[in-house]
């Protein structure tokens, strides 16, 4: 409805709206929608400069948000598919479901469907470039017209078309989420 709530990591609070009931506890979101939730509305979750916020969907999946990042998605998933919308960067482990499809919108440039998956996606505003990093499972990257079908361990990258990288330091791509500063230099 146009609200916006502050969270902080240290808050405990429930949420109603709706069918809904958003529980926040140490630092993290958790959606519960009810079975006959008819009536979906949608949040956007934003982190500030240097935070983080750990949220779970009303269909089980989990994403981390890193620092001025965005999250935007449903309060409960119906209908063919299941859609967010993602700025900045996030690291998704999704929930298997054959009859919804997940997909990410990733700021109005390209489109990570998932196909059952743990992954990361770097698109920040001010890079030229999205990387879609692959973790385990698999998903689809495309843009434009054209798209890349990534194995673990490689990362697609968008300007404007795709392409895929292998042999990926993951390490490096989710120090972020694991709390820790990786200062490898490349050789």
């Amino acid at each position: 409805d146009g609200s916006t709530v502050t969270l902080d990591s240290a808050g405990n609070q429930v949420i109603r709206q709706g069918s809904t009931a958003i529980r926040q506890q140490a630092g993290q979101l958790r959606y519960e929608a009810a079975d006959d939730a008819s009536e979906i509305s949608y949040n956007t979750l934003k982190t500030p400069r240097g935070g983080q916020f750990r949220i779970t969907l009303p269909d089980g999946t989990g994403v981390w948000l890193n620092a001025e990042s965005s999250l935007r998605f449903p309060t409960a998933f119906r209908g063919k598919e299941r859609l967010v919308e993602v700025s900045g960067e996030a690291y998704f482990e999704v929930a298997k479901d054959a009859a919804l499809p997940f997909r990410v919108n990733v700021a109005n440039r390209a489109t990570i469907e998932v196909l059952g998956t743990n992954f990361n996606v770097n698109a920040y505003e001010d890079e030229s470039e999205i990387a879609a990093t692959l973790l385990s499972g698999a998903v689809k990257v495309g843009t434009g017209g054209r798209s890349a079908l990534l194995k673990p361990g490689q990362q697609a990258r968008v300007n404007p078309g795709v392409s895929v990288m292998n042999g990926v330091d993951l390490e490096k791509v989710m120090a972020w989420k694991n709390g820790v500063f990786n200062f490898k230099v490349a050789k």
